[in-house]
């Protein structure tokens, strides 16, 4: 079985992911892996493919709910 997170290796931020599978990502969004999945065709969320597995960078995942946060607010103002 594959594990569903990578972790940094670098001496900081210890047991911090640093990417995770898409059960993973969708899980910490609070969305489904489809609409995951659908959010990436879309070229909404990055992601990288390594060895044919499609990871979620972490950082990139914030980045994703800030950005859809920030939206949200402008919308209400």
């Amino acid at each position: 079985m594959h594990s569903q997170a990578f972790y940094r290796d670098d001496g900081n931020d210890a047991g911090e992911p640093l990417a995770v599978r898409p059960r993973v990502a969708a899980s910490k969004l609070g969305i489904s892996e489809s609409t995951l999945d659908r959010l990436r065709k879309a070229g909404r969320i990055p992601f990288v493919k390594l060895d044919g597995a499609i990871l979620y960078r972490i950082a990139s995942l914030d980045a994703f709910l800030l950005e859809s946060e920030q939206r949200v607010m402008q919308d209400i103002t």
